[in-house]
């Protein structure tokens, strides 16, 4: 053997000058050396960690700022948009800036009832009405009621619209309910055209409110005397809200009626003749507060002269006949009243609204007959401008049919005029 040697520092074994490893005992000879690596390699490595996370939070901020978002909340919610910020808010009363996500209203139990649901949007700066110019930024807008589906009588809603009775209103949903109605929830839903949603919700709750039936049999009503002695009574024995009706016998009432203290519902009848309870002077409606009164079946015949009946307050009459007077119906104030299937004959105005309110209370005038009036329908002024609709109406032998003196907008394309 040539060269030099060395010796394992491990077993003592010879082994030549350059081997790093022990044939003998299999143990290394030269120790491991740790290699720097260079600090312009480690300077990349950061700057590519860096770039990472960069282009995650990028990523991660693209995604929120193109996902659409979806708002969901009784009564109010607040919406950001590049535009400003804005108040959405939905409410059964005309005041903008309260919100009202539940609402408990008293019905009698058989009552038909309709309330509006409106939609106000206000500017969170400046306060300012902004629903015009939000409007132009929804695709859709859309309500419906959610409740049981067993319920005794479902309540409805009407799709949202602008409606002229609440013009600072961005739209409105009118809800029909009766005192029978479960409990519901109303739920608007508005689209945006960025792909954001908006759910405005509001939770409706119907209370039984008791009712009070006053029979002839029981009370004297014989005599328009007997009646209106019965009515003051009544207005101090049963107080609001209770609903108050009084089915009447058929006999004819000589004098005249005032309801002032609280609304009265009245119901004709018929004796066996076939004739019906009359009033032959002027029955007034006048009460401050309350729920609207009722006239059921009942005739009003007159002597030229005077009106039939008179409503400054909610009053809607249906199956009556107004015959012979100066004005059949005048409703006048600030209030809404109503005439359903009823015959005005004979009068110098059969029905006569001057009324400069803001309250609706049902748009319909169906399936009346006019027949020789001087002027049967006298539109001095209306509470709103939605459309009255005069669909099954006769009109016959009338001087005029319609004064439209407030150009109230109408729907008698399927009123009948001859």
């Amino acid at each position: 053997m040539s060269g030099k040697q060395s010796v394992c520092p491990h077993c003592g074994a010879c082994l030549p000058a350059e081997a790093s490893f022990c044939p003998h005992c299999a143990r290394m000879i030269r120790a491991r050396q740790t290699v720097d690596i260079p600090s312009h390699l480690w300077r990349k490595a950061l700057k590519w960690v860096a770039g990472a996370v960069i282009l995650t939070a990028l990523g991660v901020g693209l995604y929120l700022g193109f996902t659409p978002s979806t708002y969901d909340a009784y009564g109010e919610v607040t919406y950001t948009d590049a535009d400003g910020t804005y108040q959405l808010l939905l409410t059964f009363q005309n005041e903008r800036f309260t919100p009202q996500p539940e609402i408990t209203e008293q019905a009698e139990l058989d009552g038909e009832y309709r309330m509006p649901s409106r939609l106000f949007i206000n500017h969170v700066g400046t306060g300012a009405n902004a629903g015009m110019m939000f409007m132009q930024k929804v695709d859709t807008v859309c309500a419906e009621i959610c409740q049981p589906e067993e319920s005794a009588s479902p309540m409805v809603c009407s799709q949202p619209e602008y409606r002229d009775f609440s013009p600072e209103a961005a739209r409105v949903s009118l809800v029909d309910y009766t005192g029978r109605s479960d409990p519901a929830e109303l739920v608007w839903t508005l689209k945006m055209e960025n792909g954001d949603t908006i759910r405005l919700r509001q939770k409706i709750r119907v209370e039984q409110i008791k009712t009070y039936d006053y029979y002839p049999e029981d009370c004297a009503m014989g005599t328009a005397e007997d009646l209106q002695t019965l009515v003051d009574r009544i207005t101090q024995e049963v107080p609001l809200p209770a609903v108050v009706n009084l089915p009447l016998p058929a006999v004819t009432y000589a004098g005249g009626l005032t309801i002032k203290g609280r609304p009265v519902n009245l119901y004709g009848s018929a004796d066996a003749e076939g004739n019906r309870t009359t009033f032959t002077d002027t029955v007034r409606v006048a009460p401050q507060d309350g729920p609207i009164s009722y006239f059921y079946d009942l005739n009003f015949t007159g002597d030229g002269a005077g009106v039939g009946v008179s409503a400054s307050a909610r009053f809607w009459a249906e199956d009556c006949t107004f015959t012979n007077w100066k004005t059949g119906v005048l409703g006048y104030g600030d209030v809404w009243v109503n005439v359903i299937g009823c015959q005005f004959a004979d009068n110098g105005t059969g029905f006569h609204f001057n009324s400069s309110g803001i309250y609706v209370t049902h748009t319909m005038f169906n399936d009346n007959i006019f027949l020789d009036n001087d002027t049967a329908v006298l539109l001095e002024a209306v509470p709103s401008d939605e459309p009255l609709n005069f669909q099954g109406c006769r009109f016959t032998g009338n001087g005029v049919d319609i004064d439209n003196r407030c150009g109230q907008p109408m729907e008698i394309s399927q009123a009948i005029f001859e």
